[in-house]
């Protein structure tokens, strides 16, 4: 896989704060994000264990943002950070451990622009913050279906290609990834073929999706995940637990390493409701949040209604997520309404991939042309539902 440079940050060597005092740095609001590099050969047990947090002070406003330390391997840990707000911000850590405790830094943030800030929401709009704007701007993700970890990285030179023929030409807001166990192996997206009791995340998956999501983010795009698949493919963290050590390490991992990243989204996965459950899922929404200091929508796919207007089955599962999410086949203009009624002031994923393809078995489901173009116009005229198009080769 090739290395792309996405942009350049400036070092100065004026003195800060008291402390063990690291290079002072500037970047671009929401550009993505500027880093700090710190080795460590002191520390003991596994590393991505070990917990070290920096929080950043916005002068002019008070504002803090508290976001972890990530290990990025050869006894290298990492400081991202993402300025929302022009001017200079100043950090500080804490840790445990001694190399990784008591340093301290500034950032001076200068304005966006033309970029976006990170996804949000306001009532059952989409929304993102946009340069020159005080206010935000409403659009609705229209995603493409892509590859996982492994298929981009190998593919890596036909990534600009398909931005520009997707997001350019075509007009769709971004891609989805479907990540699954790819997390701990980019090799592996189904929890039995990794025979490891306790795995790490693996460095070459997380290299791949920054460097995607930030391509994507420069054409304007988004990017969302599915963190996983279904548990009949095993495509599951139920071998190691939900929410146990080494899934709360994944999120950790996930919160530090992504979290300063604008531009992405996740869903939890597929065929939710026959392996996880809604208490399992508010645990993994709430405890991603606590650790990412900046904001991203999250929400999982409930499995109904497949078809017809009556949603309130999925309410109550809906209502602990960022989003409201469901299972629809081929979801008709009343569909997409019903959906927006179902839970107030939330806005929709239509979240099941709406695909074009030769299958007597999905024919219930799938798309054509026609229909694909149908449904763009349904899901937007309706009030904005978010939707997956795509194709069999994805």
């Amino acid at each position: 896989m090739r290395s792309f440079i996405f942009f350049s940050l400036i070092t100065l060597t004026v003195p800060l704060l008291q402390g063990k005092e690291l290079p002072q740095k500037s970047g671009t609001q929401w550009a993505p994000y500027v880093e700090w590099e710190i080795e460590n050969e002191s520390f003991e047990g596994n590393p991505f264990d070990v917990v070290a947090t920096a929080t950043f002070l916005h002068g002019r406003s008070g504002e803090t943002r508290t976001t972890e330390l990530f290990y990025a391997g050869d006894n290298i840990w990492k400081i991202r950070f993402c300025g929302t707000k022009p001017s200079r911000w100043t950090f500080r850590t804490e840790s445990l451990d001694e190399d990784l405790d008591g340093l301290t830094g500034s950032v001076q943030i200068r304005h966006n622009l033309s970029g976006y800030g990170f996804v949000t929401s306001s009532g059952s709009k989409w929304a993102r913050e946009k340069a020159r704007t005080p206010r935000l701007e409403a659009f609705l993700p229209q995603h493409v279906m892509y590859k996982h970890p492994l298929g981009i990285s190998q593919e890596a030179g036909q990534v600009e290609a398909d931005i520009q023929t997707f997001l350019v030409d075509h007009g769709f807001t971004g891609f989805h990834v479907p990540v699954y166990c790819r997390w701990s192996d980019i090799n592996h997206d189904r929890a039995s073929e990794i025979d490891i009791e306790d795995p790490n995340p693996d460095l070459r998956t997380f290299e791949v999706l920054e460097q995607f999501i930030k391509k994507v983010y420069d054409a304007g795009g988004v990017v969302h995940f599915w963190a996983w698949g279904d548990e009949a493919r095993t495509q599951t963290p139920h071998k190691w637990g939900l929410n146990g050590k080494v899934d709360q390490r994944l999120q950790r991992y996930i919160a530090a390493r992504l979290g300063p990243i604008p531009g992405w989204t996740m869903g939890y996965g597929f065929d939710l409701d026959e392996w996880v459950t809604e208490e399992e899922l508010k645990e993994w929404n709430d405890y991603m949040h606590e650790h990412m200091a900046w904001p991203h929508m999250l929400g999982g796919r409930h499995g109904d209604p497949n078809r017809g207007e009556d949603h309130s089955t999925a309410v109550s599962w809906n209502q602990v997520l960022d989003y409201a999410s469901y299972e629809h086949h081929q979801p008709t203009s009343e569909v997409y309404t019903a959906s927006l009624a179902a839970v107030p002031g939330k806005p929709v994923f239509s979240e099941d991939r709406f695909r074009i393809r030769q299958s007597e078995r999905y024919q219930f489901k799938d798309y054509t042309e026609e229909m694909t173009r149908r449904g763009l116009w349904q899901s937007t005229m309706t009030g904005g539902v978010a939707n997956i198009w795509g194709e069999a080769r994805w």
